[in-house]
C-alpha cells in the first residue's frame, strides 16, 4: 500500500513566502492542487484583508528549484529492494526520474499584482518627494507634485499592462557569460491579451473563446501535466527518445507549446549531469506560463509568446536542433497540423530532430498476451530498450498486440463523451494512430523516422497475476474468452512496489484529466451538475477503491522522432 500513500496524499511545496512575485505568471494561491480528491464545493470568495496583511496574489513557477522539500514524487522503496525500478544495475541515470521533484510551486509575497503595482508606485512617489526636496527650494512642492504625476501614470500604464512585451536581462552563474536573457515577446503582427485567463466552472482558462484547448490553466492543471511529463520522461528511460543525441547533445532547444517548461528542465538536467550546459532552451506558448529563470541557475531559457495557430513562428530558419511538440493534440486542429509541420521543418536545422511525445484521449483495454521476448546479446540496444520497458511493467505497442474497448462502464461513458467533445472540436481522440503518417508524409525533408508506443495498465491486471496462458478474462461483449493451454509459473506475475506506483500514477493522470474535462464531458453526456457529481463520485470509487482497470484498461502514449536531411552541396 506504499503507493496508496503517495497517490492520495501528494501535495505541493510549501510557500516560499520569500521569494519575489513573477511578472510572468498569475496563479492564484487558492487553487491548491489537488491530485485525485474531488471537491464538490465552488471556490470562495477572496476575503478583505487587513492593511498589515497584504492579500494574496500571484506566485512564481520555478520548476529549476533543486528544493524537494514537500514534493510528490514517485516513492521509493526503503532500505534494499530487487525491484528493477531502483536497481543500482540500470545505472544512476535510469532511476534519475523516480526522485525528480515536481516544480517548486513557490508563493509570492501574499499580494496581489494590484498592490504591488501600487507599492512600486509609492516608493517611486516617496523618492521623488526626497529627491525634490533636497534638489530643490521653493519650487520643491510643485516638482515633486510633477514626478508624483509621473510616477503613478507610470504605474497605471503598468497596471493596465499596455507593454507589448517584457524584456528581462538577468546575470548568470559561471564563467564565460556575461547574462542569459529572458523575455516575454508577443507575436508578430498580432496583439495578445493583456488579461490571458478567466475564471469558468471554479476553474481558470484561457480568455480566447477561439482556441480549442479545452483544458483549464490554474495550478491544479499544471500539477497534472508536471506529473504526465515525470511519468513519461520515466517510461522513455529520459526526456529525449530519438538516440541522435546520445553522444552529442543538442545546442539549440524549442519546446512548442511549453507551458511551465518542466519539459526543457528535466532535458536540461539530463544533459547537465552529463557535463554539457551550454544548451540554448527556448519555449513558446499562448499562454505565459513559463516562471523567469532565477540568477542563480544556469539555465539558458527564453520564453516567447506566441499563438501557434498563427505561423509564421517568431523564429529564423534552420534556428534549433531539437524541436520537442509534446502534448499538443488538444491544442491544433487537424486542419492545423500540417501548417505548423511546415513551420517546424523551416525553423529545424538541416541534420536537427523533430521530436512528438503524445496519447489518446481515449482507453483501451489490453487483452491477454505475454510481453516480447528479449535476447541476451547486451550490444542490442533495442533488446535493451525492450528489458527497461518490462521492468516498468509497462508493454511495447505494435501492430499484432491485442486491444479492446474498455470493460469498466465509467471509461467507456468517457470514451463515448471524449470522442464526441473532439470531434465537435476538430480535434482527435487518438492522435498516437495519426503522428507516424503526418512524418512519413514528409519523407522528402525526413528521415530515420522511427518510434516508440507504450502501454500503461492503470492497476493490477488479473491476467498477469492469474497467468497468461490460463487466463480468462471478459470479452467486448460480455462474454468469456479463455486463452487455451495450462498457464505456466513463469507468465505468472506480480507487481514490484515500483511498477504499482508507476501504473498508480498514470490512474491519477487519467482520473485528474476526467475532472479537468467536466464543463466539455458535461456538455457532451447532457449530464446537469448533480447527476455529473454523482457520476464523477462513483467513477472514483470504482477506480481508486475498487480496482475497475483489473480487465487491463491502459493508458497508450507514444514517441515519434525523426532528422531532416542535411542539404547537398
Amino acid at each position: 500500500m506504499a503507493e496508496a500513500g503517495f497517490f492520495f496524499n501528494s501535495t505541493c511545496q510549501r510557500p516560499d513566502r520569500n521569494a519575489p512575485p513573477s511578472a510572468h505568471t498569475n496563479i492564484s494561491v487558492h487553487s491548491q492542487a489537488q491530485p485525485v480528491k474531488h471537491t464538490f464545493k465552488r471556490p470562495r470568495p477572496r476575503r478583505a484583508h487587513s492593511k498589515s496583511r497584504p492579500s494574496t496574489g500571484y506566485q512564481e513557477l520555478s520548476p529549476t528549484s533543486n528544493s524537494t522539500t514537500d514534493q510528490p514524487s514517485l516513492p521509493s522503496p526503503t532500505g534494499t529492494s530487487k525491484d528493477p525500478l531502483f536497481s543500482k544495475g540500470g545505472g544512476e541515470h535510469d532511476r534519475m526520474f523516480l526522485s525528480t521533484p515536481l516544480p517548486d510551486y513557490k508563493h509570492a509575497a501574499n499580494q496581489t499584482i494590484k498592490t504591488r503595482a501600487q507599492a512600486q508606485a509609492a516608493q517611486a512617489i516617496a523618492q521623488a518627494v526626497r529627491k525634490s526636496s533636497s534638489n530643490s527650494g521653493g519650487s520643491g512642492p510643485k516638482t515633486a507634485k510633477n514626478a508624483v504625476a509621473d510616477a503613478a501614470s507610470g504605474r497605471i500604464e503598468y497596471m493596465q499592462g499596455r507593454s507589448s512585451s517584457i524584456s528581462e536581462n538577468t546575470t548568470a552563474t559561471g564563467s564565460g557569460s556575461s547574462g542569459r536573457l529572458t523575455e516575454i515577446t508577443s507575436s508578430d503582427g498580432h496583439s495578445l491579451s493583456a488579461k490571458p485567463f478567466t475564471t469558468r466552472n471554479g476553474r481558470r482558462y484561457l480568455r480566447d473563446t477561439t482556441v480549442t484547448y479545452p483544458l483549464p490553466c490554474d495550478l491544479q492543471e499544471l500539477h497534472r501535466q508536471t506529473l504526465r511529463t515525470m511519468l513519461l520522461c520515466q517510461i522513455f528511460n529520459g526526456p529525449i527518445c530519438s538516440p541522435a543525441f546520445n553522444n552529442k547533445p543538442p545546442k539549440r532547444v524549442l519546446e512548442a507549446g511549453c507551458g511551465t517548461g518542466f519539459w526543457s528542465v528535466m532535458c536540461h538536467r539530463y544533459f547537465s549531469q552529463r557535463g554539457h550546459n551550454s544548451i540554448s532552451f527556448t519555449g513558446v506558448d499562448i499562454a505565459p506560463l513559463a516562471p523567469r529563470v532565477r540568477d542563480d541557475h544556469d539555465m539558458n531559457w527564453r520564453f516567447v509568446q506566441h499563438d501557434l495557430r498563427r505561423v509564421p513562428l517568431p523564429f529564423r530558419d534552420d534556428e534549433f536542433n531539437l524541436i520537442m511538440s509534446k502534448d499538443l493534440s488538444m491544442i491544433l486542429s487537424t486542419h492545423m497540423q500540417q501548417a505548423l509541420m511546415d513551420e517546424y521543418l523551416r525553423v529545424l536545422k538541416p541534420g536537427g530532430t523533430l521530436e512528438i511525445w503524445d496519447g489518446d484521449h481515449s482507453l483501451r483495454m489490453l487483452l491477454p498476451h505475454a510481453p516480447p521476448s528479449t535476447k541476451e546479446e547486451e550490444d542490442d540496444s533495442e533488446d535493451e530498450e525492450q528489458v527497461y520497458t518490462n521492468a516498468m511493467g509497462t508493454y511495447t505497442l505494435t501492430p499484432q498486440t491485442p486491444l479492446a474497448a474498455p470493460q469498466n462502464q465509467y471509461l467507456m461513458d468517457y470514451n463515448l463523451w471524449i470522442s464526441k467533445a473532439l470531434e465537435a472540436r476538430g480535434l482527435t481522440p487518438m492522435p498516437c494512430t495519426t503522428m507516424r503518417p503526418i512524418l512519413l508524409q514528409e519523407i522528402e525533408t525526413l528521415e530515420e523516422i522511427d518510434y516508440r508506443r507504450l502501454a500503461i495498465p492503470l492497476g493490477e491486471v488479473r491476467w498477469e497475476r492469474e497467468g497468461v496462458g490460463g487466463a480468462v478474462t471478459q470479452g467486448t461483449n460480455g462474454g468469456a474468452i479463455s486463452s487455451k493451454g495450462k498457464s505456466r509459473e513463469s507468465d505468472r506475475r506480480m507487481l514490484t512496489v515500483g511498477q504499482a506506483a508507476l501504473r498508480r500514477t498514470a490512474l491519477q493522470t487519467v482520473v485528474q484529466m476526467i475532472e479537468a474535462l467536466e464543463p466539455l464531458l458535461r456538455e457532451s453526456s447532457g449530464k446537469g451538475q448533480d447527476e455529473w457529481d454523482r457520476w464523477y463520485g462513483n467513477m472514483m470509487t470504482d477506480l481508486l477503491k475498487n480496482n475497475g482497470t483489473s480487465w487491463g484498461e491502459c493508458l497508450e502514449v507514444g514517441a515519434w522522432w525523426a532528422r531532416k536531411k542535411k542539404t547537398t552541396s
